[in-house]
Order: structure tokens, then C-alpha cells, then sequence
């Protein structure tokens, strides 16, 4: 004999979506896949699944199945030559731009906030380089201890567009406005 539930007449349920339901089936199937990247973006093709699509470009589905394993751990660091896929990569030109747009450097983006600068740079007229003092200063408010004050103005003095200005202030370089 079947369960009651299996036993049961089936009874429409009134409280679901049906087309909500649909589109969020759909969302999630293979041929749905949203690509960010530009240059994949462009190659793509929706009516093959990712690992298809991925096979054709030739990008590495899985970067752990794509790499030998290493057997001896003192070979862990030794350089080796890499297998070719035995596949023919239909596309090599998709491989290339990635590598391009990979070998473009970005030059670092970190910025300190206003009240940081503020903060650092009364820190440093008020005590110089010497950061046990600053450690144990009132407005050391985050109570950061000298290591970290340390590494926080080595930071400071190594962004060009902040350091220099500090600079000019304090009449350590001359101002841009002098020299014409």
C-alpha cells in the first residue's frame, strides 16, 4: 500500500505564482548564463552550457583539473612545461585579449579618507617618526598600537598625491605655483 501523501488527490495550489515560478526556473538554467566580461561576453554562446562554451574559448573550466597534479612535494616550486590540451581550441584569439587586458597594470588605487590624512599628519608634526609617542598620544583614539601607526604613515609617505601635499604645507618641496 502507497503512502497517504503519494495516495492523495492532487489539488492545485492557489497560493504559488506560476509565471514568478517560471522565470525563476529559467533564471538558472544553462542557457541563462550572465557573463561579465566583456571579451567573453562578446565570444559567447547562449545555446551551449558554460563548460561547452569554456572548451571552445579555450579559458580553463576548472583551474584544478587543468593544472597537474604535483606528485613530490620538493618539486612543488620547480617550473615544468604544461601539457597541451589534447582538445583543438577553435578560438585562440579570445585566449590572446584575455592575456592582454591580464598584462595591463593597474596602478594601486588606495586612498586615505581626509580625517586619516588629518589624523596622520598632526601625528607627525606633533611627534616626527617617533611611534611609541604616538602610540601614546590622547588622539591616538583607535588606540593603535606603534607597528601599526608604523606601517600606516610608511603607507602615507609611499601615495605620491597625499605625501606631497603634506610636503608642500610644511614647506619641505617646493609649490607648484613658485616655479612658473
Amino acid at each position: 500500500m502507497k503512502i497517504k501523501k503519494q495516495h492523495r488527490r492532487k489539488q492545485f495550489m492557489y497560493r504559488t505564482n506560476r509565471k514568478r515560478l517560471r522565470e525563476k526556473m529559467e533564471k538558472n538554467t544553462k542557457h541563462n548564463v550572465k557573463v561579465a566580461d566583456p571579451i567573453l561576453k562578446e565570444n559567447w554562446d547562449h545555446r551551449k552550457s558554460v563548460k561547452e562554451n569554456m572548451k571552445q574559448l579555450g579559458v580553463a573550466f576548472d583551474a584544478n583539473k587543468s593544472v597537474s597534479k604535483i606528485s613530490n612535494p620538493r618539486n612543488k616550486f620547480k617550473v615544468t612545461e604544461m601539457e597541451a590540451d589534447k582538445e583543438v581550441v577553435s578560438d585562440v584569439s579570445v585566449v590572446a585579449q584575455l592575456e592582454a587586458v591580464a598584462a595591463v597594470e593597474k596602478p594601486p588605487a588606495f586612498r586615505f579618507s581626509l580625517d586619516q590624512v588629518k589624523w596622520i599628519s598632526d601625528m607627525m608634526d606633533k611627534h616626527k617618526l617617533n611611534f611609541k609617542a604616538m602610540a601614546r598620544d590622547p588622539m591616538n583614539h583607535y588606540q593603535e598600537t606603534p607597528k601599526a601607526i608604523e606601517k600606516k604613515i610608511r603607507k602615507f609617505m609611499s601615495i605620491p598625491e597625499q605625501y606631497a601635499v603634506y610636503c608642500r604645507e610644511r614647506g619641505l618641496l617646493e609649490s607648484e605655483h613658485s616655479e612658473n
